[in-house]
């Protein structure tokens, strides 16, 4: 080859060898900008530690100096931008957050990049309970950073004056409310929210589903709202009604207000989400400071105690440009820095191994050692891809069959009947 030609071609080919690799993932090509997606309150702080978001960008510069991490803030309501998104293949984030209803959805519809051989390290880090509330069909999906449990609170002090320990099962609970209420009928026995609005109806149903030995679905992926275990539970809240174990305004309570009558110390039992424990000692908001305990919602013979989980995860987008990074990225996440940074800034629950051991966690977080026995009986809400739509069905039935609108057995057989019609869409 003549010479003149060589050095024609040298600098045709280096100028290619440099134009492909500006798509290219590569840490020596100069830094990677990874844009993460999620609401505002990422960059907020509810005490006076860091805002998440600082502590993820603090630990991501300390072991990945190459990566920058950008906040995309996105709205509150972030599911619809989301499907747009990923329907479109959109590369405008790389990594997202992705709330626990929205699980089947993404996965099967290939909106989440599997992370198992990415992060396979997860399960030596992470809790089982909170991993698997982001799996679809063994595939883990996300690294989650906050969530809720429920469970049963109980005025410790009430129990004790009447020579009760905490119930073990659904009738030793029944036979407590029975005794203090006859004696003391200023007392709510047992408080739930029944409400249609808002998912807290379906997630009590969910711990008495269990509670009674049911389950959502059989063997064969089809729902069991109609089974004889789904009904029993769902009759149990109208009984506690009827029988007067709980007022009759709890067939249209919420959760918050559910919450504000047990804080205000009118009830004995109150069924609810586990982030009050932090602040119910606290004198100048809540009067039943030191008078209260919380434990797992009992169960029947044969049904099993079952906590309710919700909360977020980081997922990464399986169309994003900047895999090898946004895998970095959620790797610092998965870590105990950035996992106790989320648990001094906004509280429990977080499912990093041992997290509630750390001194500066209990004392930001009081009364988290109660959590412990409600994570390894942690259960998701029912699975569905079109998890709001089955939502909105479940509580519509379920309020009708508590508040008498439609018998128990009429509401869950319609409620059966539409869930496989919105399954089989």
């Amino acid at each position: 080859m003549k010479r003149s030609t060589l050095l024609m071609i040298v600098p045709v080919a280096v100028l290619l060898l440099v134009v492909a690799g500006c798509g290219r993932d590569d840490p020596e090509e100069g830094p990677v900008t990874v844009t993460l997606g999620y609401n505002p309150f990422l960059s907020d702080s509810f005490t006076d530690a860091p805002p998440p978001i600082d502590v993820i960008r603090e630990e991501l510069g300390r072991h990945h100096p190459d990566i920058q991490l950008e906040y995309y803030t996105m709205p509150q309501d972030m599911l619809e931008p989301l499907v747009i998104w990923m329907t479109s293949r959109d590369t405008t984030i790389d990594i997202f957050g992705i709330d626990e209803p929205w699980v089947t959805q993404f996965g099967r519809a290939g909106w989440a990049l599997p992370l198992n051989d990415h992060l396979p390290n997860l399960d030596d880090r992470l809790e089982p309970a909170g991993l698997d509330s982001f799996s679809y069909q063994g595939n883990r999906l996300g690294i989650p950073f906050w969530s809720s449990l429920t469970g049963l609170f109980y005025r410790s002090d009430i129990l004790e004056e009447y020579g009760f320990t905490p119930p073990e099962t659904i009738e030793e609970m029944e036979e407590i409310i029975s005794t203090v209420t006859e004696d003391r009928p200023d007392v709510a026995g047992f408080l739930w929210p029944g409400a249609r609005s808002g998912d807290s109806l379906n997630m009590f149903y969910a711990t008495l589903l269990y509670g009674f030995g049911g389950r959502y679905r059989d063997d064969a992926g089809e729902f069991l709202f109609d089974s004889p275990e789904s009904v029993r539970a769902v009759r149990w809240m109208r009984d506690t009604i009827e029988s007067g174990l709980s007022p009759r305004a709890v067939q249209n309570l919420e959760r918050r207000e559910s919450r504000q009558r047990f804080v205000a110390g009118e009830a004995l039992f109150s069924w609810d989400n586990a982030d009050i424990i932090t602040w119910l000692d606290d004198p100048e908001r809540s009067e039943v400071a030191g008078k209260w305990d919380f434990m797992p919602f009992p169960a029947v013979p044969g049904g099993r105690p079952a906590s309710v989980t919700g909360g977020f995860a980081f997922a990464i987008n399986p169309y994003s440009e900047k895999t090898d990074a946004a895998i970095k990225v959620l790797d610092i996440i998965s870590r105990e820095p950035v996992q106790k940074g989320f648990a001094l800034a906004w509280g429990p629950v977080q499912y990093y191994r041992g997290l509630y051991e750390d001194p500066t966690v209990q004392a930001y977080n009081p009364n988290v050692e109660k959590l412990a026995p409600l994570v390894s009986i942690a259960i998701n809400r029912p699975p569905s891809e079109h998890y709001a739509e089955l939502s909105g069905m479940m509580a519509e039935e379920i309020n009708a069959a508590i508040t008498g609108t439609r018998s128990v057995e009429d509401a869950m057989t319609n409620l059966a009947r539409r869930a496989a019609t919105l399954e089989r869409r």
